[in-house]
């Protein structure tokens, strides 16, 4: 059974909980609430941040570059922010951008990614929510969801060089986010169950639309999705039968590869 995290229980104003002004530095481990008050730039350790214990780091519309390889942010202990109140700048040329581990219940809110080589977002642990992610021009997927119990809302994920997203962990919720123009599948569910994938829009991805793998799995919610123009099938079910253990249903699309996907 899914089981959303309540979004309610961080609040819009933890968003912007940081209250001083701090020059964090390439390497730096922030443990209490940070502004960031200028770029780092081409940062030769990894991470280039680590958020952890009580830190939230505000972004502040700057941006966090690596140089060529690491991670950008990493996310570890519970319940870290990682935000931008200004809007602007990327976390940009690393191998992940945004790595979200630790026990979990992290929030991301407003955050972009761009030109790293192997994840714009890497979510390997439990209960996070990622609201209004801009993940775009990475060499590998946009966003990997390894973990359970996450949220993904009103992401733009496009112009990626593998799929926009990956979904390896289970009981997941994928909604009101944009896939477009990604080089392989827009959204593609591999040895995952209990997901919902729901009310995206997603348009003219390389190979499909939506993929279910063929990996036995179970109880998949593909729904009030609207899938265009993808250069093989919008919505693909690799199962064999096709939709007996998930469900995909008032989806709008143009081509699909069994009657059974509605």
């Amino acid at each position: 059974m899914l089981k959303l995290a309540c979004l309610a229980a961080v609040g819009a104003s933890a968003v912007f909980l940081s209250s001083g002004v701090s020059a964090v530095s390439c390497g730096d481990v922030v443990t209490v609430p940070e502004i960031l008050e200028g770029a780092i730039e081409s940062c030769a350790v990894s991470p280039a941040v680590t958020i952890t214990d009580a830190g939230s780091l505000d972004l502040n519309g700057y941006s966090i570059s690596c140089n060529g390889s690491g991670v950008g942010v990493n996310l570890q202990g519970a319940g870290r922010i990682l935000s931008n109140s200004e809007g602007g700048g990327f976390i940009e040329n690393c191998a992940t951008g945004v790595s979200v581990e630790g026990v979990g219940a992290h929030f991301i809110q407003n955050v972009s990614v761009m030109s790293n080589s192997n994840s714009g977002v890497a979510i390997t642990s439990n209960n996070n929510v990622v609201l209004d992610l801009f993940s775009s021009f990475n060499s590998g997927v946009g966003v990997r969801v390894l973990g359970d119990f996450n949220q993904v809302i009103n992401a733009e994920i496009s112009a990626n060089n593998s799929s926009g997203m990956e979904v390896s962990g289970s009981s997941n919720v994928i909604s009101s986010s944009e896939y477009q123009l990604n080089d392989d599948n827009g959204i593609v569910i591999s040895d995952a169950d209990n997901n919902l994938i729901v009310g995206n829009s997603l348009d003219e991805n390389g190979t499909n639309g939506i993929l279910l793998e063929a990996d036995d799995q179970h109880g998949n919610v593909i729904t009030g999705n609207e899938v265009n123009d993808s250069g093989n099938t919008d919505l693909r079910d690799q199962n064999n039968p096709a939709c007996v253990n998930n469900v995909w249903i008032s989806n709008t699309f143009g081509s699909s590869n069994d009657s059974c996907i509605q």
